[in-house]
């Protein structure tokens, strides 16, 4: 019996760490960006277990640093995006550290590489209230292959930083 308690608290503590809703504060600590890509097939192991299907698993971490010109400000932030074989893409987006005053308008994936700034492609926050939230996106072909395979970055826009106040590189 006591064996079996701690089997069960140990899955349980394996599950809440490895769940996406760790806390920010401790993926902004991390130096680098976390990511994951996953090409599951109908029928994988990870399917069967309730894993997936992800095609795409993404930790993304967002500074304002990253952001062209670079913003001056010790905000930073984190974008978790999945992207599953059928065309849905789950997100969320948490920025900590804003300048006193300040305040979040929206969020995006952008076409662009580093460096160089592009055009919106996909809304992940479309107000301040979405920040913080498991945002679900029905995505086109265009936008699927455009994460899948082209150079794209997330970026969030405040009121004191109306281009982008953080970002952070996909591909």
């Amino acid at each position: 019996m006591k064996k079996a308690t701690i089997v069960m608290l140990s899955a349980g503590l394996l599950f809440f760490f490895n769940s996406c809703q760790k806390n920010n504060e401790s993926l902004l600590q991390s130096e680098n960006v976390k990511i994951i890509v996953e090409k599951n097939t109908a029928g994988t192991e990870s399917q069967r277990n309730g894993e997936g299907p992800y095609v795409l698993n993404m930790v993304i971490q967002l500074s304002g640093d990253a952001e062209v010109p670079s913003a001056n400000t010790s905000a930073k932030g984190v974008a978790h995006l999945r992207v599953t074989a059928d065309k849905k893409l789950y997100s969320k987006v948490n920025v900590h550290k804003l300048d006193q005053g300040d305040t979040l308008r929206f969020s995006h994936i952008h076409a662009a590489g580093v460096g160089v700034n592009g055009p919106v492609r996909i809304f992940l926050c479309r107000t301040a209230d979405d920040f913080g939230k498991n945002i679900v996106t029905d995505l086109t072909q265009a936008q699927y292959d455009l994460l899948l395979n082209d150079p794209t970055y997330v970026n969030a826009h405040s009121n004191f930083f109306p281009g982008g106040v953080v970002r952070g590189q996909i591909r």
